[in-house]
């Protein structure tokens, strides 16, 4: 929690105190350079502060709008964005979405639009760079001001056609940080306005604030620059039509030539830097201007043509990415490159990366692959195909796509015929979570292969239902002795009836196999009701001989009730 915490107001100005006003019908843009020291302290952790300088720069186009029949709203988008450390700059395209804000009578921001599904921590860079848009207007009548922290209330003064402020107090909004804070010191404050009849000519200011919570301090130290452009930018947001209910996003179908010419763009793209160096989450931003030629990178990671370390960068980047093209591609990956055991493996953990429903394509490429059966050079990965549909049932329930999927895997494992493919198909609905595929899997408990009963064993302690332990349990009470370890981790997942609880006590104290007396530890360790295992296994320590299984019996008796 307080990792995440950190890393977002890293990445984003959220400590912004900003100002704007709109006066006129204007059109103008600005260009920002924010600079930001961050220390971040945790009195649990016996180390120095963690601390981080970074500087944002970029363009910052605004124009007036409507939505329907309101008015008094801005459109706003960045251009040009990069984050600056050192000698290092990366491009920061999580802040060049346009979006808009509606100002009241007093100069403030009182409202939002975003058009695009868009995470809440990218929600918060957009309205921290709006915020250097907003200041009081009615210096007479001075009203709360807000921000991506909270309400703060400031003190306006004007000298010589200069707007100048400070905030004075703070009162934090309940979900900062997720509650790791309680209070916010406002160590110094200082900013300036030059007003004109469009927001601004320039503005400039510093600020330093201690985040305060019970055991962590967040301290943050900002200067920065807006200062009014004289020539103008290209920016896409002067095109985009007035109304904010306008705003969608248009597919545009691009011509060959285009298409070859984006698609040589994106080849050098990947090949011509280190893109190592880049985030997963940004590189994915990035490959959205290459979403219509995304399929021609098959022949990159078919030809080998980047490093290792830089497929790995991509493949993750790709699987957040989880547009219609990036399916395909993944999708397709997996066909005819058996060769290739290493690029069908992350071809697959992609895959399940993403939580939209997945495209009717994508799907009859995995429907073709499970019904004819998956190909590669590499056994696990073969295995790893078939599991991995499991997770995406459970990650993309809910769409015809995960029906279909879940469809042809029960028939799959209806037919048989293949010892291995039926174990891991059953694994895969285990995956799956979905509680419909319990009554399949409680068949094959009682199936002669040793490897198919395991999986359903898996499988059923993988629900985490009250139908699947019963089954778990009533096999457990009959079985033959064969698969026992898996049996009783199945059962540790569940919190056991006391029967079931003093069967696996038995085994973890008397069984002839090292592992499996393991695997029941473990088990019992999982229970809440501990009356009479830590009694048993107490004694039990006399005689064990396992040094791992004493270590586990230690640990279990001073686990605290």
């Amino acid at each position: 929690m307080i990792s995440s915490f950190r890393k977002s107001l890293l990445a984003t100005p959220v400590l912004a105190l900003a100002s704007a006003q709109a006066y006129a019908q204007c059109q103008t843009q600005f260009n920002f350079d924010i600079k930001t020291y961050t220390s971040f302290d945790y009195s649990k952790l016996n180390s120095a502060a963690q601390t981080t300088q970074v500087d944002l720069q970029g363009v910052l186009s605004v124009k007036p709008a409507v939505k329907g029949e309101d008015k008094n709203w801005w459109a706003v988008k960045a251009d040009q964005v990069k984050i600056v450390q050192g000698i290092t700059q990366v491009p920061a395209p999580s802040y060049q979405t346009a979006f808009a804000f509606k100002l009241n009578e007093h100069g403030l921001i009182s409202d939002f639009h975003f058009t695009d599904r868009l995470d809440d921590q990218t929600q918060q860079k957009l309205k921290g760079l709006a915020y250097y848009l907003q200041y009081q207007t009615r210096l007479a009548d001075i009203k709360p001001e807000q921000d991506t922290l909270g309400t703060y209330k400031a003190d306006y003064k004007l000298t010589d056609s200069k707007i100048s402020f400070t905030k004075t107090r703070y009162e934090l909004d309940k979900d900062v940080a997720l509650n790791s804070f309680n209070q916010v010191d406002i160590l110094h404050s200082e900013h300036t306005v030059e007003p004109s009849s469009c927001f601004m000519t320039l503005r400039e200011g510093s600020e330093e604030l201690d985040l305060v919570g019970q055991d962590l301090t967040f301290h943050s130290k900002q200067r920065y620059l807006i200062t009014q452009l004289k020539t103008p930018v290209a920016t896409d947001l002067f095109n985009m039509h007035v109304d904010l209910e306008q705003w969608q996003t248009q597919a545009i179908e691009l011509t060959e030539d285009e298409k070859a010419r984006l698609a040589a763009e994106l080849k050098a793209f990947l090949t011509q830097q280190d893109i190592t160096q880049i985030d997963a989450y940004t590189l994915s931003l990035l490959l959205k201007k290459y979403d219509a030629v995304l399929g021609t990178l098959r022949d990159v990671f078919v030809t080998q043509l980047l490093s290792d370390n830089a497929q790995m960068r991509l493949f993750n980047a790709l699987g957040q990415l989880d547009t219609e093209a990036s399916q395909l591609l993944l999708s397709n990956l997996l066909v005819d490159t058996e060769k290739l055991p290493v690029t069908q493996f992350r071809a697959l953990r992609a895959l399940t990366q993403g939580e939209t429903a997945l495209t009717q394509q994508a799907t009859d490429t995995l429907l073709l692959l499970l019904n004819d059966g998956f190909l590669s050079l590499d056994s696990e990965v073969q295995s790893s195909f078939y599991m991995t549909l499991g997770i995406l049932l459970n990650n993309r329930a809910d769409s015809p796509a995960a029906q279909q999927l879940a469809q042809a895997i029960t028939e799959q494992i209806t037919l048989g015929e293949n010892e291995a493919k039926t174990a891991d198909l059953i694994t895969a609905l285990g995956n799956s979570r979905d509680e419909q595929h319990v009554a399949l899997i409680e068949e094959h408990l009682t199936d002669v292969s040793p490897r198919i009963e395991k999986a359903s064993i898996r499988a059923l302690g993988m629900m985490q239902s009250e139908e699947a332990y019963s089954n778990l349990e009533k096999h457990f009470s009959k079985h033959s002795g064969r698969n026992t370890k898996a049996l009783v981790t199945a059962l540790g997942n569940y919190q056991m009836q006391p029967k079931t609880s003093d069967s696996v006590l038995n085994i973890a104290v008397n069984d002839d196999d090292d592992n499996v007396r393991y695997a029941a530890i473990n088990a019992l360790a999982k229970q809440e009701n501990q009356k009479g295992i830590k009694q048993t296994l107490r004694m039990a320590l006399k005689t064990e001989k396992s040094k791992r299984n004493f270590k586990a019996i230690i640990k279990l008796l001073h686990k605290k009730d």
